[in-house]
């Protein structure tokens, strides 16, 4: 179970960095608990956990370094990214011109790819030489690139100080830092407050509950649940907040035991209660789920289409961006029929990695300090409308779908899904292939899905 307890502990240090960067608008959500792994409870705190003197000392070595270099650095700076959101790329293109402000001599390239190709479009660039200096994305997922000696270890650079510390878990391997998180994403279910009480619902604590929901708003002739599955994306929005809460911090060594082999995909009867509920759950989704995308799903849900949109959290600013004035609010999605047994999905949000030795390094650094600065931080996440993962970070009120969020997962009951062992490289390309295609096919079953899976493991492991 060890995989389990880590992820208990990370998930309260995640809860005290979101309660942190939330200010006084959680309306007192830090007085949640979060259960210890010996049995006991501890409040939730601050997070703020590097030591005042280092922290002090780390400015002082940061601010005595741009001294030297902010006026002297020149060149060029290459980003590679996968950000779809409107509201994401607005948030990158505000940091980019930021941090081309202060420093003149440096011109920031960006080239944005899809989720689905930019494992292969990394590849290809180490591989041809045209090697860039700044990658989004998490170590964990991306590991074949740590492995490989091209992405940075950041341990010791002082801007990972103003990080909350326990959250580094997400962003380690072998106990080596090598990305830098802005912000906390959860999974929940958005949902249109006015369409709520126009039917004369409540929100659903159990599952049972949650497709009652669901027929209730069919009968009144809205969409229970927009989605577009023609991006990975919305296939990991959904089944992300489906899975991986209850159902997959009751497996506690679920990607150890696939990648070696240990176990077969129908070994674990979670795995397919999630299945099951995800193929009941498309019933109640729009007719054309299977060839629209997420961007799609998102305008459906803001323009009053539908009742409720299963996302992550990155979901909400950019359904806020499509409709400024609609009412939304967020819960937990119910996967248990007993409703304290529910957990919500969290993990280190957006994430970025520096690439090691490469040709603009020095710009990668000063990149890296710049956009972990507090201020600079609470601009990204205002624009985002994310949750901080960062020290010392005040943001104004957040939307109150992420406030519902930070209540709820201010409650400890939550599964930080990438504190253990994550799929990467092939195991990782397989999963979502899968996935992907269990949700365009909808005559596939769980016993399908389980053997198309394990096929495709085995492949990988060759």
């Amino acid at each position: 179970m060890k995989k389990r307890i880590l992820s208990l502990l990370l998930c309260g240090a995640l809860t005290a960095s979101v309660l942190t960067g939330c200010g006084n608008s959680q309306n007192g959500a830090t007085e949640g608990n979060v259960e210890s792994s010996d049995g006991n409870s501890s409040g939730a705190g601050t997070g703020a956990e590097a030591s005042p003197d280092n922290e002090d000392a780390g400015e002082e070595a940061v601010d005595e370094e741009q001294s030297k270099t902010a006026g002297d650095l020149s060149g060029e700076l290459n980003i590679v990214h996968y950000l779809s959101e409107p509201q994401k790329i607005a948030a990158l293109d505000e940091l980019v011109a930021g941090f081309e402000a202060e420093y003149p001599g440096v011109k920031v390239n960006q080239e944005s790819t899809t989720l689905e190709n930019y494992q292969d479009v990394l590849k290809l660039k180490f591989s041809t030489g045209d090697v860039p200096d700044v990658l989004f994305g998490g170590p964990k997922t991306y590991s074949v690139f740590v492995e490989s000696g091209n992405v940075e270890d950041l341990t010791d650079y002082d801007f990972i100080n103003r990080v909350q510390q326990s959250t580094l878990e997400n962003v380690k391997i072998d106990g080596k830092v090598y990305g830098v998180p802005l912000d906390v994403m959860a999974n929940a279910v958005l949902y249109n407050k006015d369409i709520f009480a126009e039917v004369g619902l409540e929100i659903p604590k159990t599952y049972s509950e949650f497709i009652d929901v669901c027929k209730k708003l069919d009968e009144a002739g809205y969409i229970a649940c927009t989605a577009g599955y023609q991006d990975g994306i919305s296939v990991g929005a959904n089944f992300y907040t489906i899975f991986y809460g209850t159902p997959y911090y009751n497996m506690s060594n679920f990607e150890d035991e696939m990648i070696a082999g240990e176990k077969h995909a129908g070994d674990y009867p979670e795995l397919a209660r999630a299945l099951t509920q995800w193929r009941e759950i498309m019933e109640y989704q729009n007719e054309d789920h299977r060839s629209i995308n997420t961007d799609r799903a998102e305008q459906m849900f803001a323009n009053g289409e539908a009742g409720m949109l299963i996302i992550g959290t990155w979901g909400i600013g950019a359904v806020a961006n499509y409709n400024p004035d609609g009412n939304y609010g967020a819960f937990m999605y119910p996967s248990e029929e007993k409703s304290e047994d529910n957990r919500i999905p969290i993990t280190a949000g957006d994430t970025w990695m520096m690439v090691k030795d490469s040709p603009n390094h020095d710009a990668a650094v000063a990149f890296f300090e710049y956009m972990t600065r507090p201020d600079v931080n609470a601009k990204w996440c205002t624009t985002t409308q994310e949750m901080t993962i960062l020290n010392d970070v005040e943001t104004p009120e957040l939307p109150q779908a992420m406030q519902d969020t930070a209540a709820e997962i201010a409650t400890g009951k939550v599964c930080n899904y990438t504190a253990g062992t994550v799929f990467s490289g092939q195991h990782f390309a397989s999963w979502g292939e899968t996935l992907l295609t269990f949700a365009v096919t909808p005559d596939m079953s769980n016993e399908a899905f389980c053997e198309e899976l394990d096929n495709r493991f085995a492949a990988a492991n060759k």
